[in-house]
């Protein structure tokens, strides 16, 4: 009845160009050129005698290479870059790890020297080269402390109002994103799987939303024979915000011709002008009879046209209903009941026992999940991003929503947690791609979801905490109740940023 409307679908009939800069900031931030100046020579010292070539760098080092030729002299004669003298004067092999080192050496200089720019701001507290996010314990991996220096920079670049840099920051999406993100990392009871959870995002390509969760995939099985309205809304709803930035609110779902189609307000009604002698206030008639008490009839003269019906000629605008087909409802209403409908059911493929439905949480026990660096046979709810077909053989793909907070285990390509939210079913052929594409701006799908994980958090996390302790018997990172509330706080601060109009999610 109904096919997916392709994330190409939606880029292509965009109501407006969606940018996205994305790009990673830390290497240039603070590399070293290595093209040689007048000021500064790569080496001090070329010689070829015999067939030993001998090059004495600019920093001190010496290399000799027995067995060199004239070409050999020449190449390094003419050599841009230090790398470029490696390659000629050491084995392959060993060329390539100095080269490596020295890039990570760099890198290194590089992340220090971010560091030190991540010091300025209210936000981190730096100790011994080791960056906190200012109200927690937890220190920030190096890959995210990283990503912070890139926003930062960016950041930095982009400044053109009257703002300070501070408040600048602290309106930038991607860096309340990330901020976020680590805040709810933060109240996860297991530090080993915080501790990785960011590394494994940055590996297999996760996109982290607005409100600090992340995206991710995974299949299930199909209850119902025929869930196309499932699909088709979940599908639209979610590319409508993602991928147009619009409101859902104002599209409509009709069924025409055995397909469903999505139609703008604006689409719903169409409006002409005309012109017109008739009468606009006793439309044409001269007047009107009026029956009064006796029910005696009085006629009284229109007195916009004296009696005549007629008037000057002006011009009116006509409006009508356009034909679309059946109306279904409006596109934001049916995504909010998709739980109530029958269709919309899916399980998993391995125990058959969950209940899944777009638009409702999926959880198991905390006591039935476990901590495991395996991919497969370990107990949770297990989501990819890449790697699909790892998730289970079932015959639908579905995006979900998940808390950092609640990821119990972390793999190579699977990770797996005791909760998440699917949000929408996604095509097969799409199921990889869609996350990878930056059209598709997942920052945009996690207000509902955010407002329903804030409702009483402070205890959902005194309880995480204490259920770890005492489960297993080795030193587990503290995290006080001052920390949790200081964090509970910040995270709180998100709902002045969500719409009033969201619904919660059951």
């Amino acid at each position: 009845m109904s096919k997916f409307l392709s994330l190409e679908w939606f880029k292509g009939t965009a109501e407006r160009a969606i940018e996205k800069v994305v790009a990673n900031k830390l290497e240039s931030l603070m590399e070293e050129e290595e093209v040689p100046t007048s000021e500064q020579p790569l080496y001090k010292n070329l010689k070829l005698v015999n067939d030993t070539l001998t090059v004495v760098m600019a920093n001190g080092d010496i290399f000799s290479k027995p067995g060199a030729t004239e070409q050999d002299y020449f190449t390094v004669s003419l050599a841009q870059t230090k790398s470029d003298i490696l390659k000629v004067v050491m084995t392959p092999e060993v060329a390539n790890q100095r080269i490596a080192d020295d890039a990570e050496l760099k890198r290194k200089q590089a992340l220090l020297k971010g560091i030190k720019l991540l010091e300025d701001f209210e936000d981190f507290i730096v100790e011994d080269n080791v960056v906190y996010l200012a109200g927690t314990s937890r220190s920030l991996p190096q890959l995210l402390v990283e990503k912070f220096i890139e926003i930062v920079h960016r950041v930095g670049e982009q400044m053109a109002d009257e703002r300070t840099f501070e408040e600048t920051l602290n309106q930038d999406e991607e860096y309340l994103a990330h901020k976020r993100f680590f805040m709810w990392c933060c109240l996860n009871p297991r530090a080993e799987v915080a501790n990785e959870l960011y590394r494994f995002l940055t590996d297999n390509s996760f996109k982290i939303t607005k409100q600090g969760f992340f995206v991710a995939l995974r299949n299930v099985v199909t209850l119902h024979g025929s869930p196309e309205l499932v699909h088709f809304v979940s599908n639209t709803y979610n590319k409508v915000k993602a991928v147009w930035k619009k409101s859902p609110d104002k599209y409509t779902v009709f069924l025409k011709d055995g397909e469903y189609i999505l139609v703008h307000e604006d689409e719903l009604t169409k409006t002409e002008t005309r012109t017109s002698t008739t009468c606009p206030d006793c439309l044409g008639d001269g007047g009107w009879d009026v029956i009064d008490d006796t029910e005696d009839n009085d006629w009284f003269d229109c007195p916009e046209c004296d009696g005549t019906g007629e008037v000057e000629e002006y011009t009116y605008d006509e409006v009508w209903t356009v034909n679309h087909g059946e109306k279904i409802g409006g596109l934001t209403e049916l995504y909010l009941d998709l739980p109530n409908r029958a269709e919309n059911r899916f399980t998993d493929d391995w125990t058959k026992t969950f209940d899944i439905r777009i638009g409702r949480t999926v959880s198991m026990p905390m006591s039935e999940c476990n901590w495991s660096t395996q991919d497969c046979a370990a107990a949770g709810l297990h989501f990819t991003a890449d790697q699909i077909h790892y998730v289970g053989c079932g015959d639908q793909s579905v995006l979900v929503l998940i808390n950092p907070m609640k990821v119990v285990g972390i793999g190579q390509h699977k990770g797996r947690c005791y909760e998440y939210l699917p949000i929408m079913t996604v095509a097969r052929e799409e199921a990889t791609s869609i996350l990878h594409d930056l059209s598709f701006d997942t920052l945009e799908l996690d207000e509902s979801y955010a407002v329903r994980e804030l409702e009483g958090l402070a205890d959902k996390v005194q309880e995480g905490f204490i259920y770890e302790a005492a489960k297993h018997q080795f030193n587990l990172p503290q995290i006080s109740s001052t920390e949790i509330k200081s964090i509970v706080n910040s995270l709180e601060s998100m709902k002045f940023e969500i719409s009033k109009r969201i619904v919660t999610i059951d």
